[in-house]
């Protein structure tokens, strides 16, 4: 009786671990998959198109772009006004790959963060041109 116990606890346990294992895949993958910075297509990503229709593309004339650039180390995204006919800085704000916001900047800081000439940016998406 005691080795039909034993064998059950053993099969127990590794159906337990292998079931916890699975899931640490799969919120890894889910996880992946919503990481800007190693998608395929980032403006396919949940957070992205949600990022994206607060641009409210085609409800002004100027040119709006979501940017990617490096901060402190870190690949980082951000909306900004690009219409070089419409001038005008926004307060911006910096998201990590995941869609969380990292930094927030007010207007002076946004200026001095836009015009920084170390700070090289890709435009991933645009709209009103």
């Amino acid at each position: 009786m005691k080795k039909i116990l034993s064998v059950a606890l053993i099969l127990l346990i590794i159906l337990v671990s292998c079931s916890d294992q699975d899931d640490k895949v799969n919120a890894n993958s889910v996880l992946n998959l919503q990481n800007a910075c190693t998608a395929e297509n980032p403006i396919e990503l949940e957070w992205m198109k949600n990022f994206i229709a607060e641009l409210e593309c085609g409800k002004y004339s100027c040119r709006v772009s979501i940017l990617k650039t490096t901060y402190e180390g870190e690949t980082v995204f951000y909306k900004q006004m690009t219409d070089p006919l419409c001038n005008g800085v926004d307060e911006i704000d910096l998201y990590n790959c995941e869609g969380e916001i990292i930094k927030e900047f007010d207007l002076e800081s946004s200026r001095e963060f836009i015009n920084n000439t170390g700070n090289e940016a890709e435009e991933i998406f645009f709209c009103n041109e």
